[in-house]
């Protein structure tokens, strides 16, 4: 059904793929397996028709093809869905599924959406599915697992040929992901090829026929499934010259506990946490997409609410923490999605390094402007924020500057226990290089800091302490000295048993 041959693709000097070949049968599900930057994304919108090979050759059904848009790739039978959903929050769920393929009908006067007609597409989408939504329901006041069904609705309206899944079930629940798992299967046996990114060996055990495994823009390998374990595949999506990494930190950690979770839980997101971090140490936590890691950080901050547990600062215990207590406590949360949660892009840089830190520039309810200035010109100064000005809004700032200025914000307001949520993604190695070394500097200065990310060598690089997050629980913690990427790695997709979890 599917064979790209000799796919080649780069992003100015990133080589994202490396002369891939892939073939996929009519009825087959192929698992694709890769670490962050290996190439799957990429490989996925060249199929798609999202993005333009620099060279190599795509066929579909035998018939070469050649698209210069999704829409085109959809009109020849492919259908994607990615891990980033495409919805439209203020259309309905009936909407969304048939977005861009609305049947119409004339009216007095012109030409209106045929709702009805909407409906009952949308709604037969949605019986392949199993699931029950309310089609009238605006999509932005669905939960986010709903969302991801409107979304894998959406695509099997277009009756695809191919179907492309990135990380279906990361949102999911356990009832959905088993009842999406058995309804691509019967997709499989009505001769759909599919291509389903995951690393959730449980879930590609389940599901694929085959696995195919990425690594730096080149497949490795193919292999049927049933001779693939999770050693085997982590050991070569890592690959045995970034097994090891990494300078690491600067400064040895001591014993004093700047932060101690114990037992917090949130049913469905985490369970039964515990976590220390010392004075001076950078514990990294791993795992894949959906494991609980955000919800863990957001849940310490006291952002989102605990069912039970305690979090205890530098030896006084919050109890189920409050944002607000947590702040005056000296935490800080840096959020995973910065342009829409840790910065306000339209305003100036000087008032974003400064928005946490109203007690400190306040008098009498009222902001001293020249405290507020001396504050944001120091921070921005400590942190190197390249700008014109710090007049001039964040979003003119390059992606790793408008990172130091997330960071800055909880500097500036003092917080010395820094919760820090993917502080690389999006930028160039060169600004990652920065945000390690302010990492590492804060460290060393008696900052306790938790650092999440789904780039496993950037952990070892940074981190004295890695802890494995799989299924909402702790499975590893150790010195990151002591630990290898492979065994991170594996860890992190390892099935839990009835005794783990």
């Amino acid at each position: 059904m599917l064979k790209a041959t000799s796919i080649s693709k780069s992003f100015g000097v990133v080589r994202a793929l490396r002369g891939v070949d892939l073939a996929v049968d009519a009825g087959e599900i192929r698992a694709l397996l890769g670490s962050n930057g290996a190439g799957k994304s990429t490989l996925m919108k060249i199929i798609a028709g999202a993005e333009n090979p620099d060279a190599g050759t795509l066929e579909l059904g035998g018939q070469p093809v050649t698209f210069t848009s999704t829409a085109q790739a959809v009109d020849a039978g492919i259908a994607a869905v990615y891990q980033e959903l495409s919805l439209v929050p203020g259309l309905t769920v009936a909407e969304n599924i048939m977005l861009g393929r609305w049947s119409k009908v004339r009216r007095t006067g012109g030409t209106v959406i045929d709702s009805a007609r909407t409906r009952t597409d949308a709604a037969a989408a949605l019986e392949l599915l199993g699931e029950d939504l309310p089609l009238g329901a605006l999509v932005g006041e669905l939960s986010v697992g709903q969302q991801q069904l409107v979304e894998i609705a959406k695509a099997l309206s277009q009756d695809p040929r191919l179907l492309i899944l990135d990380e279906p079930t990361s949102a999911l629940s356990k009832g959905e992901a088993d009842r999406l798992i058995a309804l691509t299967r019967g997709l499989g046996s009505r001769g759909i090829a599919i291509l389903y990114v995951s690393h959730r060996m449980d879930e590609i055990a389940r599901v694929a026929d085959s696995i195919t495994v990425m690594r730096d823009g080149r497949v490795v390998t193919t292999m049927a499934v049933g001779s693939a374990d999770v050693s085997t595949v982590a050991s070569l999506m890592i690959g045995e010259e970034r097994e090891r990494a990494a300078s690491g930190p600067f400064n040895e950690p001591d014993d004093q506990k700047r932060l101690e979770v114990e037992g917090l839980t949130r049913q469905g997101a985490f369970e039964d946490v515990d976590l220390t971090v010392r004075r001076g140490e950078i514990l990294g936590i791993a795992g894949l997409l959906g494991s609980g890691r955000t919800e863990l950080l957001r849940a310490i901050f006291g952002r989102d609410p605990v069912e039970r547990g305690s979090v205890t600062v530098d030896g006084v215990r919050m109890g189920r923490p409050v944002e607000r207590t947590m702040i005056k406590n000296k935490v800080g949360l840096t959020p995973e999605d910065r342009k829409t949660q840790g910065v306000i892009l339209g305003m100036p840089i000087a008032t974003n390094l400064t928005l946490a830190a109203f007690s400190r520039i306040a008098r009498g309810g009222l902001i001293e402007h020249r405290k507020d200035r001396s504050l944001s010109a120091l921070t921005s100064e400590q942190l190197g924020v390249k700008a014109a000005s710090l007049d001039d809004e964040v979003i003119t700032l390059s992606g790793g500057n408008q990172q130091k200025v997330v960071i800055g914000k909880w500097l500036a307001a003092g917080s010395e226990i820094l919760l820090l949520d993917e502080p690389t993604r999006g930028i160039d190695v060169h600004a990652k290089q920065q945000v390690y070394d302010i990492i590492r500097s804060l460290a060393a200065q008696g900052h306790a800091i938790v650092f999440v990310s789904s780039e496993l060598e950037e952990l070892f690089e940074v981190c004295h302490t890695i802890a494995v997050m799989n299924h909402g629980r702790i499975v590893h913690r150790g010195p990151a000295a002591d630990t290898d990427l492979s065994q991170t790695l594996a860890l992190a997709m390892k099935e839990q048993s009835a005794d783990d979890r």
